[in-house]
């Protein structure tokens, strides 16, 4: 995806009452979440989505199983860096961050079921040079 349509995408996303959107094209996941409540600026079609900000992406399980993971919040990661493991039928399945970043949120805590997709935790993306 480029970064025009993702600016494109963000900007219709910005114009609407949508929390949570989930897209894949071929090997590009992108996933956006926002609290429900939006302030009225922020809301207004008229406010365009600074390109220079870093975006927030959830990270989701790729599979079912217990899920175990080796990084905290406020740790840097790299692209490709294991941020932890699904364990399913006792084999572990490594979670690998899609770009570098840091972790804002870990959503599931060590030791916890996991469904295939669910977000495991939530990583802000380093600034683009």
């Amino acid at each position: 995806m480029s970064a025009d349509q993702l600016s494109e995408l963000l900007g219709l996303v910005t114009a609407t009452d949508i929390t949570e959107l989930d897209i894949t094209l071929d090997a590009t996941r992108v996933s956006l979440r926002r609290p429900a409540s939006v302030s009225d600026a922020a809301a207004t079609h008229d406010a365009p989505v600074p390109l220079h900000e870093p975006l927030s992406l959830a990270i989701a399980s790729p599979l079912v199983g217990i899920f175990h993971p080796s990084v905290s919040v406020g740790g840097i990661v790299e692209s490709g860096q294991p941020i932890g493991a699904v364990e399913a039928l006792g084999m572990p399945t490594t979670v690998d961050a899609p770009q570098s970043g840091t972790v804002e949120d870990l959503l599931v805590q060590e030791g916890s079921a996991v469904e295939y997709g669910q977000p495991l935790l939530i990583m802000r993306r380093a600034n683009a040079p």
